[in-house]
């Protein structure tokens, strides 16, 4: 996992429908891609109706998925409210990234710039900009709408219609469905502004290519400046990690549609950068390497990845996600759920499904050691995530020490089912519990995991999760007959298994 790459619902709605939901019901938003200046995009609105006499807009501080203040609002200048008589209505800019607005129910326009949020992968940053948008005039536009669109935060659950003006060539990839109006004019519509930031847009000159896995359409759109016919080639690697995938998921995706966009930049620098950002049905990837060798193996690790969030949080998730604050979130116990088990699914899934080499396996979870032994390990992993803002500098163990954390977990239920039961199996019965749209309260997931396997598994979290106890990694890995030198860091067939280890080995990875 870099340590660029850190987490987020679509509806398909028919053009008939889109016209029928146009309402006063609606945020109604204008983006002028075509006629920027000075690097900057307009954007305008139509407030939904009200009889508010002042009302709080505010573009986002935070978004799910970081962990750490982006402060969107920063890239906002001449916000301008008027009447339908083109009358000025006051505003006044509360802090970086909320304004009131005066007299809302007369308010018939707001229109306001936005700056580039980040202006090249060549500019030397620890800040991902997977989160921001950037533009590139007639070119190429990485749109996270969080970074362009705000709402009134006394009108917080309406729909949301977009017009995007844009130059004729370019098309838009996303999750959700943009419809064309004219040569220069898309629309879009999304149920409210939590599914709007959690679809993304790429516009460029097309380069796109559709897989069909199982029931679920698979969109691939990449952008580079000079390769204009790389999505297949893509693609055909994706194709690969999402069978298998299906099949480790007991054969069938959870999702019906989903987007992979991907922006390309070369670099004369070594090795590569890579910067991702999943969503529920889309992910947006960005990358800058010498060469585009790179590429397919680190899309590989990253798309396998983020690929897995649809199962949490799109399908398990907590109240503090389900009901996100984008100015002052409360952050769940639960990032050991959110990015430790996706990331071991990631590392445990390709030898499941015999995608790679058991030598291959044991140096990945070597490697999740050592990074691991970087961070400090004393700390509660609920404690750390519900201050991880506050913590960054121990967010990315949510990626080492939390794999190792499902690896454990998974032979420990492999043991206590008989090698019936492991992570895979509970996964799925979390998501039939906790589907798309519910969601479970923070406190009390630990307790309704115990209820759903085993009472010896609450025992676990106490000790492992809420606590601070060291992983068991050479208790567990003997019981799936491995061996762990500490001092040497390595992994290693035990020489002589017996059949009870043998058998659990089988039942766990397949081997």
């Amino acid at each position: 996992m870099n340590n660029f790459i850190k987490l987020l619902f679509v509806l398909v709605i028919f053009p008939n429908t889109m016209i029928a939901q146009s309402s006063g019901k609606n945020y109604e938003y204008t983006i002028d891609l075509l006629h920027m200046t000075d690097d900057k995009v307009t954007v305008s609105l139509t407030p939904p109706k009200n009889n508010l006499k002042q009302g709080k807009f505010i573009i986002p501080k935070l978004i799910p998925g970081f962990y750490q203040a982006m402060n969107f609002g920063q890239y906002i200048s001449q916000f301008v409210a008027t009447d339908k008589n083109g009358k000025k209505v006051q505003t006044e800019r509360l802090d970086t990234n909320s304004w009131m607005v005066h007299d809302l129910k007369n308010v018939n326009k707001i229109s306001y710039q936005v700056a580039d949020g980040w202006d090249s992968l060549e500019k030397d940053t620890h800040e991902a900009r997977s989160a921001g948008s950037m533009f590139i005039k007639d070119s190429v536009f990485v749109i996270n709408y969080n970074s362009l669109i705000g709402y009134f935060e006394e009108i917080k659950e309406n729909p949301y219609h977009l017009n995007i003006i844009k130059n004729k060539d370019l098309y838009a990839s996303s999750a959700l469905d943009y419809q064309k109006i004219n040569e220069i004019t898309d629309r879009v519509w999304a149920k409210d502004y939590r599914q709007l930031v959690d679809s993304p847009v790429l516009y460029c000159i097309p380069d796109t290519t559709w897989l069909k896995v199982g029931n679920t359409e698979v969109l691939v759109s990449f952008y580079n400046k000079k390769e204009r016919h790389y999505s297949k080639k893509i693609a055909d690697e994706i194709q690969n990690i999402l069978k298998n995938q299906q099949a480790y998921l007991g054969g069938k995706l959870p999702v019906d549609k989903y987007a992979f966009l991907i922006y390309y930049e070369a670099s004369r620098e070594e090795g590569y950068l890579g910067d991702g950002l999943e969503h529920s049905k889309s992910t947006v990837c960005l990358y800058r390497s010498g060469s585009m060798n790179f590429l397919s193996d680190a899309l590989r690790r990253v798309a396998s990845h983020e690929f897995f969030h649809i199962i949490t949080p799109l399908n398990i998730h907590s109240g503090e996600i389900q009901h996100y604050d984008f100015l002052n979130p409360t952050l769940s116990r639960h990032l050991w759920l959110y990015e430790g088990m996706t990331e071991y699914a990631t590392v445990h899934m390709p030898i499941k499904q015999k995608m790679i080499s058991l030598d291959d396996f044991e140096r990945s979870i070597e490697e999740k050691i050592r990074n691991m032994k970087e961070f400090d390990n004393t700390l509660s992993f609920t404690e750390l995530s519900k201050n991880a803002m506050e913590k960054q500098d121990q967010y990315m163990n949510f990626y080492q020490k939390g794999a190792l954390l499902g690896l454990c977990l998974d032979i420990r239920l492999r043991e206590l089912s008989r090698g019936k039961t492991g992570t895979q199996d509970l996964m799925l019965k979390l998501m039939q519990k906790y589907g798309e749209g519910k969601y479970f309260n923070d406190d009390e997931l630990f307790d309704e995991i115990t209820k759903m396997t085993f009472p010896e598994i609450r025992a676990f979290f106490k000790d492992f999760i809420e606590g601070s106890q060291p992983v068991p990694l050479k208790e567990y890995l003997a019981k799936v007959g491995f061996t762990y030198d500490e001092n040497q860091e390595k992994i290693s067939l035990s020489p002589n298994p017996n059949p009870k280890q043998l058998a659990l080995r089988r039942a766990w990875i397949n081997q």
